[in-house]
């Protein structure tokens, strides 16, 4: 019996579980997408959609692998080597926000502190639709600074502000650039404050949307390390489905050299559902030789043997993918250690700028004008 959903309703229904789009730019960017395939593609998504892929956790395909240009065409992964290296930065710095998210005021650990609400991704650029409480945390971790330990933060990051949203950009490659989408100008405001009042921007502050170059400690970075931690290439496919773990109350990643990445979340989704979700052969993570081995009743490890080595380390082995959901909290977190109020400072300066009144012309006077002498 066939399918009574349209192929485009089909796929936008099992794209949002990745992305966590709306109607208003889901259907468009899969009716788009179809577009650029031919009757035989549209087929082999028919039949992906009709199977349960089971098989693929176990490493036994049930169909013959998509072609990269139907996978591309329904979600788009980074094309250039900056581009992946700009979103694998974030979704790092997304995993260390969740830290100041938790200290919020008051601070509990059964508070959702989650980062992103959407994510669009597209072929030369990604869209990103925060939570309202998640810009000034990211901003502290993404930003490059000048410490006494050295360079900390995304070497060559810039940022650009436009009318409705914040456009950021690695100022050595014009490849890479991602949205921050409806993001206001006191709302930039007030990340800032909260980030320079963390952490001490020095001659990189962002002043505005004149990019400074790269400074000599950016050069050197970059001459010897790479710009965020983690297999970019990986790192940045997660960004891009980033919803898989929608239902979490936050998820943490963790990545280690240039081949490991590690994703803690609390507490559903269940591993099963993430799993079947990122071995999936069309909207799973991209590559078709990826190896699953359980290590533990409470996660597992996945690899893309096939994946490209890291070009900094010729010898390193494939990328590596583990994901765990982590045991639930038992309660609230309590405010006892004299480090954890420091971070009251950061969240009392966002709320300072959130909170001020808007700058307004002075009240004309509603008296009647007194008559003229006679």
């Amino acid at each position: 019996m066939p399918h009574r959903l349209s192929l485009v309703r089909r796929l936008a229904m099992l794209r949002r579980m990745y992305t966590g789009e709306t109607d208003s730019t889901l259907l468009p960017a899969i009716t788009a997408g179809l577009q650029q395939l031919g009757p035989e593609d549209r087929q082999l998504l028919h039949e992906v959609l009709d199977t349960d892929n089971v098989g693929r956790l176990f490493g036994d395909d049930e169909l013959t692998p998509l072609p990269v240009h139907v996978r591309r065409a329904m979600l788009a992964d980074a094309p250039t080597e900056g581009q992946r290296e700009l979103e694998s930065g974030i979704l790092t710095a997304a995993g260390l926000a969740v830290n100041h998210l938790h200290l919020r005021m008051p601070a509990d650990l059964l508070r959702p502190a989650r980062v992103f609400r959407m994510v669009r991704p597209h072929a030369h650029e990604m869209v990103l639709h925060l939570e309202s409480t998640a810009l000034g945390p990211i901003l502290a971790e993404l930003m490059p600074r000048v410490t006494p330990e050295g360079l900390v933060g995304m070497p060559g990051l810039r940022a650009r502000l436009h009318r409705r949203h914040v456009e950021l950009f690695l100022v050595d490659d014009v490849s890479a650039t991602v949205h921050l989408s409806n993001v206001s100008y006191r709302q930039w405001t007030a990340a800032l404050a909260f980030a320079e009042s963390l952490v001490d921007m020095g001659e990189l502050r962002w002043l505005g949307n004149d990019p400074a170059p790269l400074i000599d400690a950016e050069r050197s970075a970059l001459d010897v390390r790479h710009r965020a931690p983690g297999p970019a290439g990986l790192n940045s496919a997660l960004l891009r489905r980033a919803r898989i773990f929608g239902d979490a109350l936050w998820f943490v990643v963790w990545s280690q050299g240039c081949e490991t990445t590690k994703v803690d979340w609390v507490p559903q989704p269940s591993l099963g559902r993430v799993t079947r979700l990122l071995m999936h052969p069309l909207f799973g993570l991209p590559g078709d030789g990826h190896h699953v081995r359980y290590f533990d009743e409470a996660g597992l490890t996945v690899t893309d043997p096939h994946a490209p080595r890291c070009p900094m380390h010729p010898a390193s082995g494939p990328p590596v993918l583990v994901v765990r959901p982590a045991p639930f909290p038992d309660g609230p977190l309590e405010l006892a250690s004299p480090g954890w109020r420091s971070h009251t400072a950061p969240w009392a300066a966002w709320h300072r700028v959130l909170s001020a009144a808007n700058p307004t012309f002075p009240r004309q006077s509603t008296q009647p004008p007194s008559p003229l002498p006679q």
